[in-house]
């Protein structure tokens, strides 16, 4: 429990200092549940269930209170709107105070013998784009196109290859850059600007996967 919501309006900042000092986190992380790095986020094993994943941004990073602002925004937008929009988004449970910060928890994204889900980038870079899984992209790339989830991100490294058990399926999904950057949240206001954005964002991706299939 947070105990700040235990003081009063009248509190001095001292008394909010004391308080965050001595209060203990509900969750402790230890390199042994450290699975990923990001480029501004670890990725950690949620140490009491294995079927859950911690992830929290990385201190010292340049940009560091707005990663933490990405942090919050994602669990507030990460909500599909339909059952379709859920077949693409990765679900996120919540966020959790911790030893390493505030962190999201969010339920791991797995492969056929449950080992976690590998990453668009990973598939191109080892060459494993095959036939049948650029049919399944183009289907993810059509629902992106056209759901009403706000994504302001999308990349090779938060787009991946999961397996469905309830289906028997394979499909790739978003796990995260939900949500609208811009202080007036414009794309909430303006459906042609969403779009727009969205297709800007698929350019984008689309030509960093060329180029490091090119590479690979």
């Amino acid at each position: 429990m947070n105990l700040l919501f235990g003081i009063g309006l009248g509190a001095s900042i001292s008394q909010i200092i004391r308080v965050k000092t001595i209060m203990k986190p509900e969750l402790v992380l230890t390199d042994n549940d450290l699975i990923a790095k990001g480029n501004d986020r670890y990725v950690f094993q949620h140490p009491h269930d294995s079927q859950l994943l911690i992830k929290v941004v990385i201190p010292g990073i340049a940009k560091y209170k707005s990663k933490i602002r990405e942090i919050y925004r994602d669990v507030k937008e990460c909500k599909p709107n339909n059952q379709t929009d859920s077949l693409y988004m990765q679900k996120m449970i919540g966020l959790v105070e911790t030893n390493k910060g505030v962190g999201q928890i969010i339920v791991k994204e797995c492969d056929e013998d449950n080992h976690i889900a590998q990453t668009l980038y990973q598939l191109a870079l080892n060459k494993k784009l095959d036939d049948s899984k650029l049919q399944k992209l183009n289907v993810f790339f059509a629902w992106f196109v056209n759901t009403s989830v706000i994504i302001n991100s999308l990349h090779c490294k938060n787009i991946v290859y999961a397996w469905d058990n309830v289906r028997q399926e394979y499909r790739f999904k978003v796990i995260d850059g939900f949500g609208d950057k811009t202080l007036f949240q414009v794309s909430k206001l303006s459906e042609s600007i969403r779009d727009k954005n969205k297709i800007k964002c698929l350019k984008r991706m689309l030509r960093d996967l060329n180029r490091l299939l090119s590479e690979a």
